[in-house]
């Protein structure tokens, strides 16, 4: 069977085990991890850990691998990595920080690193789809905000400092309404400290 023919057999699915994929084929275990590591090869095929794999030429994109790593639970780029994605700032980010409701901790995935922040329910949320990372991407403002709120919070050591980057018409009302979610006046008084620190850093780029 042929690359493309393997493939074809297997459209529609997203993320498949080795032993799916030769059950969907119709071929041997070993011939369909042959066949998903040519597919990794022409990128059409990511590996993820032991005999899973992301299938489709995104699989390779940051939203998608976000989605992997944190599976089962849903997560969304935020902080450096969303405000890379809204060309809010130039540099390209090393880690991929994403927020998620599962457990936190740094997953290495074959497109990169992915750091999964964990934040409380209520303060999950914010982002959408993003086609052109295939997957969910915080606002510019809750980007901000989230970055604030875990570098307050001091989850997993989460530096508030940022590159250089464009604040130029950030919606700030938008931010203060993440705030007010905020329950505990101590924590709401530190993130607000937080993010003015990131504004005062970056006055400039809002004129």
């Amino acid at each position: 069977m042929t690359s493309l023919g393997f493939y074809q057999k297997l459209v529609g699915q997203k993320r498949i085990t080795t032993r799916s994929a030769a059950q969907l084929a119709g071929v041997s275990i070993p011939a369909a991890s042959m066949a998903l590591r040519r597919l990794a090869a022409a990128g059409l095929s990511t590996p993820l850990k032991k005999g899973t794999w992301l299938l489709g030429v995104s699989a390779s994109k940051a939203g998608a691998l976000v989605t992997a790593a944190a599976d089962p639970y849903q997560a969304y780029l935020s902080g450096w990595s969303a405000l890379r994605v809204h060309e809010r700032i130039q540099q390209l980010p090393q880690t991929q920080f994403a927020v998620t409701l599962g457990r936190p901790g740094e997953v290495e995935m074959p497109g990169g690193r992915i750091a999964l922040h964990r934040i409380k329910p209520e303060l999950f949320g914010g982002y959408a789809y993003d086609a052109r990372v295939d997957g969910f991407v915080a606002s510019p403002e809750k980007a901000l905000f989230d970055l604030a709120y875990l570098t307050a919070m001091n989850r997993s050591r989460v530096s508030g400092s940022l590159p250089e980057t464009n604040l130029k018409g950030l919606r700030w009302k938008e931010v203060q309404t993440w705030l007010r979610q905020i329950k505990t006046p101590r924590v709401r008084s530190a993130v607000e400290q937080a993010l003015r620190t990131i504004r005062e850093q970056h006055a400039a780029t809002e004129d």
